[in-house]
């Protein structure tokens, strides 16, 4: 794998250059275009693809793990979950039936996609195809228009299709109960030397789409400046902000079920988009054991719970982050 810069060109995707009439293992590579551009935690995209004729392998990139805000890899599994998701809404769109096979239920660090010559049993829905390219994550206040009722729907009819439960929070007090979780998570985190260092290092090399001068005045800021409070007051009021809030859970609390949990998110975050609805992932109440506990009691989740974010409608767009291009996380292939 070569080292390559971070870029927003890799959403610009000719969906007609398709290699119909090309090898499996070309077209298998096309696929993959659109699984780089899956959310990941921080943008840190863990990840790494191998293709063997109709066989995609998604394996988590430990060089990309964020031990000190993510010290059980569980939202390193959510974000290879959102890969998985988007290479199977890309095969599917591509004439393939994708079939998905967990290898070690102990650990989930690699994953197989076999893209099968067969139309799907159960299909997704049709419009996942094109938000693969113009979903992004929005950090902007919402608006607190109510969630439309088909976009509720939609939304909440995800679960049928993955095992993972979705709630969506929409009760005023409730929310605010979570505003105040996730201020004090923001708070504990940034007490935390270890954790302004990491998220100090993905903001720095600009993972967050700032330029090189802003990135690193947001690294120094973070590595060095008390922001706890601060940030504990601008993501309380974007929790406030928001008609809903989603929280994914699970059954058990294994990486199987965190992978599981990232498909189920990115198809959310699929639908939301095709439905001009916002999504805003909000981890840090999740970071720390005994607030992802509270949360769950908070909320009487059916099951463990693996991932919160913002729904909402945003008066202004939400830019792509770069992302590394498929030539530097895709094995012994010239793409």
């Amino acid at each position: 794998m070569q080292a390559t810069s971070l870029t927003r060109s890799v959403w610009e995707i000719d969906a007609d250059a398709f290699p119909t009439d090309g090898p499996i293992e070309d077209q298998a590579t096309f696929v993959l275009r659109y699984a780089i551009l899956a959310p990941s935690s921080h943008n840190a995209q863990p990840w790494a693809f191998d293709v063997d004729g109709n066989e995609i392998t998604i394996a988590a990139e430990e060089s990309r793990w964020l031990e000190a805000a993510d010290p059980d890899k569980r939202e390193l599994y959510i974000s290879l979950g959102c890969a998985v998701e988007n290479c199977c809404v890309a095969a599917e769109q591509f004439g393939f039936d994708p079939e998905v096979e967990y290898h070690d239920p102990a650990s989930a660090d690699v994953v197989t996609v076999t893209l099968e010559a067969d139309e799907p049993a159960d299909p997704r829905p049709a419009d996942l195809f094109d938000a693969l390219t113009t979903r992004a994550t929005s950090h902007e206040l919402f608006d607190g228009r109510p969630l439309e009722d088909t976009a509720r729907e939609r939304l909440e009819a995800v679960e049928t299709a993955t095992g993972v439960t979705l709630q969506v929070v929409e009760d005023p007090v409730l929310k605010t109960a979570v505003a105040e979780l996730q201020a004090e998570a923001d708070r504990r985190q940034m007490d935390d030397p270890a954790y302004r260092r990491d998220l100090g290092h993905w903001v720095g090399i600009g993972a967050l789409g700032s330029s090189w001068l802003l990135a690193r005045i947001g690294q120094a800021v973070l590595t060095h400046l008390d922001v706890g409070d601060r940030e504990a007051a601008k993501n309380s009021k974007l929790v406030q902000s928001a008609p809903a809030i989603g929280v994914l859970s699970t059954d058990s609390d294994g990486p199987v079920a965190q992978v599981r949990t990232g498909q189920a998110f990115e198809r959310i975050a699929l639908l939301a988009d095709s439905e001009g609805v916002a999504v805003h992932p909000m981890s840090q109440t999740l970071e720390r054991q005994a607030l992802r506990t509270q949360l769950g009691d908070l909320l009487d989740t059916p099951g463990v719970p693996q991932h919160l974010f913002r729904l909402g409608y945003a008066d202004e767009a939400a830019e792509h982050t770069p992302r590394w291009p498929l030539e530097t996380v895709l094995a012994d292939r010239v793409v």
